[in-house]
């Protein structure tokens, strides 16, 4: 039975009525709604408020003690009580400046009453009031419809943090070869944010499957989302973490390239100081000499002497040169 009026903690509810779903204030219950939707303001309050409403969560508190898992547990989690009672914990992720930020969203349910809590940025349950007006997406009996709806938009919201990313990973890789800036910091940025995505999207694509029917049975439960669209999320949530791999091991790629860049600038750099140092050695090598003052020295009475050294220096480093330019090290 549907409960007519929302606990203390509901901050928002949404009725099903005949003509579809309407958002009432709290207390304002409409008293033939077909299915209800509280959204409460902490997910460690979800079970609590469907205690207010009189309906029983001691199973699934039972069940998350056994496990060492309480209401406010951060863990991904989905706890089925005979197909009539279903809670769900799942994380979300948003993208802003290139950080992606994680939350969790919450979720007890019943055949017609849903109760739900998200913190983090990704807004799902905004997005999910959005799609009430959209009668082409709450086929379903009861409170189902919602709960397929914050399940596709959890996809929807992790397909655009990917999206971003590959934008953020394209825009990195036409700078990330100019030498004249310093692109490590955001790629090793990037690789951190996609890692990150990547854990809020893996426990949703091993949780979906648990939610379906089974096709092996006929079964009139409730609270068993079809299962080609569990099969479609669950695919499309496995592409999503296919090209964040993709995007990860791209800037795997643009890293090492980048660093054998470097190293091939330091290799020219040693290449071009030692072809100076070279050159350099012939007048410090003929001015040591000749600075020994020995008394009794080779061409020291030459008239030509002195000049003649500092042309032979001159063409010395003068051929030097052209060798090491011509060779590709000046």
């Amino acid at each position: 039975m549907v409960s007519p009026q929302p606990p203390v903690s509901v901050r928002r509810t949404v009725e099903r009525v005949s003509d579809g779903w309407h958002e009432t204030t709290p207390g304002s219950a409409v008293a033939r709604a077909e299915a209800r939707w509280f959204v409460v303001e902490d997910g460690a309050d979800v079970l609590d408020a469907a205690e207010e409403h009189g309906l029983d969560v001691s199973e699934i508190r039972a069940r998350l003690a056994r496990i060492g898992r309480g209401p406010s547990s951060v863990a991904p989690r989905v706890v089925r009580v005979n197909d009539h009672a279903l809670y769900v914990v799942v994380p979300t992720a948003a993208y802003d400046d290139e950080q992606v930020t994680t939350g969790r969203l919450v979720l007890f349910a019943t055949g017609t009453v849903l109760y739900s809590a998200e913190s983090g940025s990704a807004g799902v349950t905004d997005k999910v009031v959005e799609r009430l007006g959209e009668q082409r997406a709450l086929k379903g009996r009861g409170a189902l419809p919602v709960l397929a709806a914050m399940l596709v938009e959890l996809v929807a919201g992790a397909s655009d943090v990917e999206l971003a990313l590959g934008d953020a990973v394209a825009h990195l890789e036409q700078v990330a070869f100019r030498l004249d800036e310093d692109p490590l910091p955001r790629l090793y940025n990037l690789k951190r944010e996609i890692s990150e995505a990547r854990r809020a999207l893996l426990p949703l694509s091993v949780e979906l499957p648990d939610l379906g029917d089974d096709r092996t049975t006929v079964s009139t439960e409730p609270l068993r989302l079809d299962r080609q669209l569990l099969e479609r999320l669950t695919a499309h949530a496995e592409r999503i973490d296919q090209h964040l791999e993709s995007h990860d091991s791209l800037l795997s790629d643009m890293l090492t390239v980048r660093l054998s860049l470097v190293s091939v600038r330091q290799n020219e750099d040693m290449r071009k100081i030692s072809a100076w140092a070279a050159i350099a050695a012939v007048p410090t090598l003929v001015a040591g000499i000749y600075g020994m003052n020995f008394e009794h020295m080779p061409e020291l009475a030459w008239t030509w002497g002195y000049p003649g050294v500092l042309v032979a220096m001159v063409g010395i480093c003068v051929g030097l040169h052209r060798a090491f330019k011509h060779n590709g090290w000046l």
